[in-house]
């Protein structure tokens, strides 16, 4: 193998397949390191229409300029080689996850798709499609962030030479791409649906040896239900991924965020952590590096691997018992050099057991036999009870049932007979004594009631007031007794009742009425809490205390309890206290949010919040846990970012609402030269600006409006009048963030002086 290719220097060797080889590389240029797909055009049929197809698609793809979208830099011939490269990614694959069993949660799953989908449809708004999305191409760097290789060159390895077995990308094909129908982004979605369905299940949802096998599966057959082969995955995700699946592209999701907000219900649906039998993938190690292969459908070659430290893992079986298994997937080879280890054991969720162990049987003592001074009548014969040895066979169920049938069956039939007579007799005495009793009590209240009351003469002093009971002055001081706060020397204070003179003359009847009016007189007590504590309460609209505490001296009646406390909202309870009640209650107390709310002109800005991409576009709101001072970023492609800080209180709704100001167009580069001037363009520059950037050290790399341009500063290009945004980076060296104007015919020069970082 050559040790460079036109200007880039090969640094190693990452992926090769039947059509491609996809290198790490040094452009020697710009000193940039890149992923090199090489594809040799010698004896390739259709030679020209692939390029052709090629660098239509690069073209298409130039506009692209998102986070989750890796970058093209440039496509070319080269020594009857079809050249593409692309941004090197560090991080790891879906491929290689499936491929090491790791396992991937719900919070997994929305992550990734949330970020793809975003890919998807930013490539939608430009009109750029995936062709040949699959696990390979969705890399996962270490900080989080998802890249989808391939844009710009999927089409690359279409006319792939047929072979006995089915190529890996073809399980990932739509219908209306294997029909040869023209496709949209709902194609991509399709094989985003195939993706996560092997995300959750672990398996393919179009299986098949043979190319024949696997179009059949994908154009006429219906994978099994996710949530069949993993009994432990919430059926709403099932349902979403079969959506995804639908043969049919109007019956699918018709643009990613459609599907995130659905996966997001999934999430929201499931509460619980993710299942044990699902585990999270394992944080790889940071100096391992994986190369963005281009969306090349690659297999790794141990023979070109470095070999890799040992890697201790964690597993319940010795690993010299384990045998290590085939991976299903291509497996990134620069993650695959610190896997030579043999994979952890397989563990077994709860949720997949079968039956439980039986519980331990717990044997309790019998209680020991009355005092001799509480037996009443003829004493009961004593039965021991003794602890049997713990190898003793138990006594069987069904063995003592049966004794206890037979030792009834010899009890004589006239025993029967005298206990129902002796029953029946006890109830009659019992009604016949109740009859009795009420027909006194009416008689003696009739009499009473038909004389006249007598006149109660004003009592002439106040009588004297039991021990026992406060004043009406301490009643009137104190109404409160806080329950953690209470002084055992003094009795809690309480609110007097007063209680109404017995006008009855029977003795009996005022004997009766005397204990209903000291029942009724006897004050309630309440015991009030609150979630959180420190709620200030009011009672009957008095504030009294803080939670926790217990109100005391309370009448009877309905009462109206009200809890408020800073950053919460007021809850009020009504409650119904009986004479004598000790009752409580429990306020659950909500807290109060801010809320924000972001638009901007044109709408379909990315927001981020305190520097978080929320995943949302404008115009949309927010719940922010904490008020205080916020930053808003948007960010459209085509627009100048723009920033705006708000200060944001609770319970209220903020608005931030911002103009973006469009950029000037990249399409319309000029500049002489270069191995890619194709993917720039050329032409006449009258009516352009030119642009001149020189730096100190020399070399470093241009970004305009996020394009990379094909030439290291110093360097001096054309740009259509309007606004532009230029970024100066170098490995080593701080960066450079301008802000541009360019004016027909006119000079914007930009000389730095790069600081060491």
């Amino acid at each position: 193998m050559s040790d460079k290719i036109g200007h880039f220097e090969i640094v190693s060797q990452l992926a090769q397949s039947s059509t491609a080889i996809v290198y790490k590389a040094l452009d020697t240029q710009n000193q940039q390191t890149v992923a090199l797909k090489v594809i040799r055009l010698e004896g390739m049929k259709h030679r020209a229409a692939l390029v052709q197809r090629v660098m239509e698609e690069s073209d298409q793809a130039k506009p692209l300029s998102s986070h989750n979208i890796a970058v093209l830099y440039g496509v070319g011939e080269e020594d009857d080689q079809l050249l593409a490269a692309t941004e090197y990614v560090q991080g790891n694959s879906v491929a290689t996850t499936l491929a090491r069993n790791d396992g991937f949660s719900i919070w997994d799953l929305q992550d990734i798709a949330r970020q793809v989908c975003h890919a998807i449809d930013h490539a939608q708004v430009h009109k750029v499609i995936h062709h040949s999305l699959e696990p390979e191409k969705i890399m996962v760097q270490w900080d989080g962030m998802v890249k989808v290789l391939g844009f710009g060159i999927s089409t690359m390895s279409a006319d792939a030479p047929e072979s006995a077995g089915a190529p890996e990308v073809l399980h990932y094909r739509s219908p209306e791409q294997l029909r040869g129908e023209s496709c949209d982004h709902r194609s991509a979605l399709f094989s985003l649906g195939v993706v996560l369905y092997e995300m959750a299940t672990e398996q393919k949802a179009f299986a098949g040896d043979a190319t024949d096998q696997v179009r059949t599966a994908i154009l006429e057959g219906t994978p099994p239900l996710p949530h069949r082969l993993k009994a432990n995955l919430n059926p709403a995700l099932s349902n979403l991924i079969m959506k995804a699946l639908s043969k049919s592209a109007d019956e699918r999701y018709q643009s990613g965020q459609e599907l995130v907000r659905d996966l997001e219900r999934c999430n929201a649906s499931a509460k619980s952590p993710p299942p044990a039998s699902v585990p999270t993938p394992q944080k790889p190690k940071a100096q391992v590096a994986v190369a963005a292969a281009a969306g090349t459908s690659s297999t790794v070659r141990p023979a070109q691997l470095p070999t890799a430290s040992p890697k201790v893992r964690a597993s319940s079986a010795p690993p010299a018992e384990e045998t290590p298994a085939t991976p299903r997937f291509a497996v990134d080879p620069m993650m695959a050099e610190d896997d030579d280890s043999p994979a952890a054991a397989a563990r077994r969720s709860f949720s997949d057991m079968s039956e439980l162990p039986p519980l331990k049987e717990i044997y309790v003592s019998a209680p020991p036999p009355p005092a001799a001074d509480e037996q009443v009548g003829e004493p009961l014969p004593q039965v021991v009870l003794q602890k049997s040895a713990p190898d003793k066979a138990k006594v069987q169920v069904r063995e003592a049932a049966q004794k206890a049938v037979s030792e009834i069956r010899k009890t004589p039939p006239k025993l029967y007979l005298y206990a129902l007579g002796g029953a029946v007799v006890l109830i009659a005495l019992i009604v016949g004594g109740m009859a009795l009793h009420n027909y006194i009590e009416d008689r003696d209240q009739g009499g009473t009631s038909s004389a006249p009351p007598e006149p109660q003469p004003a009592p002439a002093e106040k009588p004297p007031q039991p021990a026992s009971q406060p004043t009406s002055t301490q009643a009137e001081a104190a109404q409160v007794q806080p329950g953690a706060q209470n002084d055992v020397a003094s009795p809690a204070p309480e609110l007097q009742i007063p209680t109404a003179p017995d006008k009855l003359s029977s003795s009996r009847g005022r004997k009766t009425k005397s204990r209903a009016a000291a029942s009724a007189a006897l004050p309630a007590q309440l015991s009030v809490s609150s979630n959180p504590v420190g709620a200030q309460i009011a009672f009957d609209g008095s504030a009294l205390c803080v939670t926790p505490c217990t109100l005391t001296g309370i009448a009877p009646g309905q009462h109206v309890v009200s809890a408020t406390k800073a950053g919460y909202g007021s809850e009020n309870r009504t409650i119904a206290l009986s004479a004598g009640a000790n009752s409580s209650v429990s306020i659950e107390l909500n807290q109060v949010v801010a809320k924000l709310s972001v638009a901007s002109t044109p709408a379909g800005a990315v927001i981020l919040i305190d520097g978080k991409d929320t995943g949302k576009l404008t115009p949309a709101q927010f719940a922010l846990d904490r008020p205080g001072a916020h930053s808003v970023v948007l960010r459209r492609y085509g627009y100048l970012e723009e920033t705006s800080s708000v200060s944001t209180e609770a319970g209220q709704t903020s608005n931030v609402s911002l103009i973006l100001k469009p950029l000037g167009s990249t399409d319309e580069i000029r500049a002489a030269g270069g191995k890619f001037k194709k993917v720039f363009g050329g032409g006449d520059t009258a009516g352009m600006g030119i642009v001149s950037i020189k730096t100190q050290p020399k070399g470093a790399q241009i970004m305009v409006n996020n394009r990379v341009l094909d030439k290291t500063a110093p360097f001096d290009f054309y740009l259509n009048p309007g606004t532009y945004v230029v970024d100066i980076s170098m490995s080593g060296y701080r960066g450079v963030h301008r802000v541009i104007n360019v004016e027909q015919r006119e000079k914007v020069a930009i000389e730095e002086t790069l600081s060491p970082d």
